[in-house]
Formats: C-alpha cells, sequence, structure tokens
C-alpha cells in the first residue's frame, strides 16, 4: 500500500550536497561518472550542447564506468557527448575492467593541469582522490567530488 501525502504535510528533500558548477578555470577537465553518478554529467553535456557561446571551454574527457550495460542508455550518452564536443570514454566493468586513476593518465596525457570532476560511489571517489593526490594533483583545489550518500 503507498501512503499518500496530506495536505500541509511536510516533506524533508537533501542533497545534492556537492559543488558542482564546471567552471574551476581549468583548461582541462576530467569527469569521472561512475554508475548513475553519470547523472550530472549528462545535465551539463545537454546544456553544453545548446550553448553557442564564443567562451573557450576546457578540453573534456568523461569516463562513464558501469556494471550495467543498457545500449539504448550508452547510445544517448555518447550522442551527448558528441553534440557537447566531449571525449567520452565507456568502461564496462565485466567487458573493460575497473577504472584507476592510473587507467586515467594513461587516456588523457594532460592530466597534471586538468581539474577532475567525480560523482559516483564515496569509496571509488575516495581512492581516485588519494591516487591522484600520490601523483602530485592538488586535491584540494583540482579534485571536485559530489557527494554521494545522504547525511
Amino acid at each position: 500500500m503507498v501512503d499518500r501525502l496530506k495536505v500541509g504535510q511536510k516533506v524533508t528533500v537533501e542533497g545534492p550536497y556537492g559543488c558542482f558548477t564546471f567552471d574551476d578555470g581549468s583548461p582541462r577537465q576530467i569527469w569521472v561518472g561512475a554508475g548513475i553518478g553519470i547523472t550530472p554529467f549528462v545535465a551539463r553535456l545537454k546544456e553544453m550542447a545548446t550553448q553557442k557561446s564564443t567562451q573557450t571551454r576546457p578540453e573534456i574527457d568523461l569516463f562513464h564506468t558501469t556494471r550495467e550495460v543498457d545500449e539504448e542508455a550508452l547510445k544517448r550518452l555518447a550522442q551527448d557527448a558528441r553534440a557537447a564536443n566531449v571525449r567520452l570514454h565507456t568502461l564496462i566493468d565485466a567487458r573493460d575492467g575497473k577504472l584507476s586513476g592510473e587507467r586515467i593518465r594513461e587516456m588523457v596525457p594532460g592530466w597534471p593541469e586538468a581539474s577532475v570532476w567525480f560523482c559516483g560511489p564515496i569509496k571509488f571517489g575516495a581512492a581516485l582522490r588519494a591516487d591522484f593526490a600520490a601523483q602530485g594533483l592538488p586535491v584540494d583545489e583540482r579534485f571536485h567530488q559530489e557527494l554521494f550518500e545522504l547525511r
């Protein structure tokens, strides 16, 4: 049975908690959307595709790593990335293995100048942050993480 809200009843809505603005002044950005964490990136891709701004945009590599294979959703994501002029790297865990900081650095030669934008499971984000910090990326300034849990 489904409970229904009554008129005047209060509802509390939480999140998101991060500061995902995508504008930090970096000439290159690395976006990582893990599983459902791809959502804020899809929204930004759609917004970018509609903007006809002459403003210089950062070079962007978007990594989408997932366990689920939904061919139609992956096709739409690829279309959105092309429309926004963003390089898309899709990794299906069972087929391609797990995404890591090392793998990202291999695929994005200009990573030291990049900022990283991450949305996905907390432990995966913490591991990527620590990995990039160990490689000298100033993570306090250039690792942006959408918190992916209720507080």
